[in-house]
């Protein structure tokens, strides 16, 4: 992907999260800095490594701190949290004979071990800020 490409990917996908629909979100697309570090996280996820995404979300962690936007760290956990890293459905649990459980998720394509990992860590990150983190960026318009 191309550098012209990836930026208008990254936009795209931010804009499909809601990041226009307030001041505080358009800041993903209006800081330079933040914006770079979204783009940063799409390329941490086509190589699918898992501690390069962890790295880009600490700098995006620090660099939201330090203007006052923490909030904003939501749209990196949706960002990877809505894409083909997670599964597209999960089927009901089912119990075996042995007492175990067998855990079965369909994905969109052939995901790596990485990549699920990424996947499954952004939604549990996600799912436990969201309800917050968005109250917060709605409510600053």
């Amino acid at each position: 992907m191309n550098d012209s490409s990836i930026y208008k990917t990254v936009k795209a996908k931010l804009i499909t999260h809601g990041v226009d629909r307030t001041a505080d979100g358009r800041l993903t697309l209006t800081d330079a800095e933040l914006f770079s570090l979204f783009v940063q996280l799409e390329r941490a996820k086509e190589r699918a490594s898992f501690d390069a995404v962890l790295e880009v979300c600490a700098k995006m962690e620090a660099h939201l701190a330090h203007i006052g936007k923490r909030q904003l760290i939501v749209f990196a956990y949706m960002y990877l949290c809505f894409s083909e890293l997670t599964p597209a459905t999960q089927e009901p649990d089912k119990l075996m004979p042995d007492g175990k459980v067998r855990k079965s998720w369909i994905f969109r394509r052939a995901v790596s071990d990485e990549e699920m990992l990424i996947g499954l860590w952004a939604r549990v990150r996600y799912d436990a800020v969201r309800e917050h983190m968005l109250r917060l960026v709605y409510a600053n318009g």
